[in-house]
């Protein structure tokens, strides 16, 4: 026979979640910033061509503005696929792990 969770437990699980939460709506609207100031910013120095040593200025915004979209986006699927079938979060988690890999490496790559 499965045992009762107690209240504490209850209490414990529902402050979870809710910080979970509330990390996942803060990494979403920081990413969200990040990617507006930076769509302005790259839009600005598109037409002035600012380079430091071999690396464009705008290249090195459109890297930051991927990784910040990229985890904003990951954060909300991995929270999503944690409590559904097995095969679902299996999927979820491979693809979350490759997607940061092309994020990361075809953002170095376009610098």
């Amino acid at each position: 026979m499965a045992k009762k969770k107690s209240t504490a437990q209850k209490v414990e699980n529902k402050s979870v979640r809710a910080n979970m939460n509330d990390l996942i709506g803060f990494c979403s609207c920081v990413a969200i910033i990040i990617s507006v100031i930076i769509t302005i910013l790259s839009a600005i120095f598109k037409h002035v061509d600012i380079t430091v040593g071999n690396v464009s200025l705008a290249g090195v915004f459109n890297l930051i503005q991927t990784i910040a979209l990229s985890v904003a986006v990951c954060l909300s699927a991995y929270y999503f696929a944690r409590r559904r079938v097995k095969w679902f979060r299996i999927t979820v988690y491979v693809c979350i792990i490759i997607y940061i890999i092309l994020a990361v490496a075809l953002g170095i790559w376009a610098l």
